[in-house]
């Protein structure tokens, strides 16, 4: 089944319990669920359940009508596209855990799995179909996908590729965050500006390049006594349960002024303060993710939280120091605590999405 704007739409039956239907977009890969049961039924209730979710997407109500009259024809093909084919394998196994680990109705799913990343997405640099679904919309008269096909898949998966480093907001928020180690004399901060669609995964992507990181270490986020990080794959995290980062949104969680904690490294324990300073509105001329201010080099990785850094920038600056040889071998580099470069930052964001693509 098509539409005026978006295009095919691809289908697939979820035996879970109870059994689901899973509709794709070939366009922006949004993910529509709804019961399967009764099945003779299941064509006709395919347009309000689409219309549903784009309105809780915010899509206006003329945009919606005109693409419920385009699915008045609906064809039966099947489709070898394996993109799409490969999102719904994605949408069909990270779907079921969220609809199986707490009570939410399919509608809900349909959003929470509209924000997933997935990697055809992040060759448009979108990266989530809530935001390519954004994209789309602003771009509405110029281009055009008619036709009237529901295209049922086998089962390929498809190739993710790198994101890109940077690209216009997906929204119309831009946040403006500063991010503080603490426990540092004087302190280590960084300023980004970050779209107030990303992902909390993508956030910690952010500050993992605007510090310097390598990202070698494990990481969450605090939010009003709530974690949010990667959650334990066997299930032995030890209090509150984690909630995923990934279909987390940044401007679900916080709002100008208030303030979270972002911890990297669980022996290091190097915890940062977020502030949100200011939510700027987004424009053609503004990139994110960008860092645009900060103060001071980042701590060595491993070099034993702010008590050990502390101790290692003593000895360093010491040649009568007990610590200055063994650290200095250690470290095996100059290092400049003062030393702080905003242009460092999109290098390091583009080699850390490669590192983790390659992983």
């Amino acid at each position: 089944m098509s539409t005026t704007l978006l295009g095919d739409w691809f289908a697939t039956a979820l035996f879970w319990r109870p059994q689901v239907a899973l509709l794709v977009n070939e366009r922006t890969l949004l993910p529509v669920y709804l019961p399967l049961a009764p099945a003779a039924s299941l064509l006709d209730r395919v347009p309000d359940a689409i219309a549903s979710v784009l309105r809780r997407h915010g899509v206006d109500d003329a945009t919606i009508a005109a693409e419920v009259v385009a699915m008045s024809e609906v064809r039966i093909a099947p489709t070898d596209n394996r993109s799409v084919v490969g999102v719904m394998n994605e949408f069909s196994y990270h779907g079921e855990g969220v609809f199986h680990a707490a009570p939410v109705d399919l509608e809900e799913l349909s959003l929470r799995m509209s924000q997933m990343i997935v990697g055809p997405l992040m060759k448009k640099e979108s990266g989530s179909p809530d935001r390519e679904l954004a994209a789309v919309l602003g771009a509405v008269g110029r281009q055009q996908h008619p036709s009237n096909v529901i295209a049922f898949p086998g089962s390929y998966r498809p190739d993710p590729a790198p994101a890109a480093t940077s690209r216009p907001p997906a929204t119309a928020n831009v946040f403006q965050l500063k991010v503080t180690i603490k426990n540092t004399k004087p302190p280590v901060w960084r300023r980004v500006l970050v779209d107030g669609a990303s992902h909390l995964d993508e956030v910690h992507e952010v500050i993992q390049a605007a510090f310097g990181w390598w990202n070698s270490h494990l990481h969450q986020f605090e939010v009003d006594g709530k974690e949010y990080g990667v959650p334990d794959p066997d299930g032995d995290d030890w209090g509150p349960p984690t909630i995923d980062e990934r279909f987390v949104r940044l401007d679900s969680v916080a709002t100008v002024g208030s303030s979270f904690t972002y911890t990297y490294d669980f022996g290091d324990w190097w915890e940062h303060k977020i502030t949100v300073e200011k939510i700027l509105p987004g424009t053609g001329d503004t990139s994110v993710p960008a860092c645009i201010g900060g103060r001071r080099a980042c701590p060595p990785e491993d070099c034993g939280g702010p008590w050990g850094y502390e101790n290692l920038l003593a000895a360093l600056a010491d040649r009568a120091h007990p610590e200055h040889r063994r650290l200095s071998e250690w470290l095996g580099r100059p290092f400049d605590p003062e030393a702080f470069d905003p242009t460092d930052f999109a290098d390091n964001l583009r080699e850390g999405r490669l590192a983790a693509f390659d992983d």
